[in-house]
């Protein structure tokens, strides 16, 4: 069964569906913010005390530190695909747009600039934390979708997010929505975004 976020304008959400080939992720949540005008804003925020952070530059094997992903296909009924952000304690991040794994292009390889991430590190009551913040500008749908992004109260966006690291200490992988198989670039396991206002 999927997860809903029945209203998402602002909302919260939790990455605890772990995946059993690894250990439990570390708390992460995050929330997801349409902002007329602007885009899509994503925050997320992972209790972690030394996050891997090898990359600096973007597109690079972001996924192999210690990563935070949203994935969001904002016009399903389109068919086109979804754009996927894949961020680590940096500020690095490897983005992209298609339907599957291995059928997608980066931003730059379509002409489209590279969405900027903003990452800091902190305590919240003497637990270490990283969060990044990325604004998915409405641009960057308008390019990807050749349609105005405009957003209406009920309009259904699918989409995942995710907490990795392949290459950490203790390797893991958990989502939000729940997915079957270790492959995060599965739409089918998409999760339901409502735009409430």
């Amino acid at each position: 069964m999927n997860e809903s976020l029945q209203y998402f304008t602002g909302s919260r959400f939790t990455v605890s569906n772990n995946r059993p080939e690894g250990v439990p992720a570390p708390e992460t949540v995050g929330s997801l913010s349409y902002r007329p005008g602007e885009g899509l804003l994503v925050t997320m925020r992972c209790y972690e005390e030394k996050p891997r952070a090898i990359y600096h530059d973007p597109n690079g094997a972001i996924y192999t530190d210690s990563c935070m992903e949203a994935y969001v296909d904002c016009f399903p009924e389109m068919h086109r695909g979804y754009i996927n952000v894949e961020m680590n304690a940096n500020g690095a991040a490897f983005c992209s747009f298609g339907t599957r794994r291995h059928l997608r292009s980066t931003m730059p390889a379509m002409g489209i600039p590279h969405p900027e991430v903003e990452a800091e590190r902190g305590e919240d009551n003497g637990r270490p934390y990283w969060q990044v913040t990325c604004l998915l500008r409405a641009a960057l749908f308008e390019a990807l979708y050749g349609r105005p992004f405009v957003l209406e109260p009920g309009h259904k966006m699918r989409g995942n997010f995710y907490k990795c690291g392949d290459h950490t200490v203790a390797p893991h992988w958990a989502s939000w929505a729940p997915v079957p198989r270790l492959d995060f670039h599965d739409p089918d396991s998409f999760g339901t975004f409502v735009v409430d206002k």
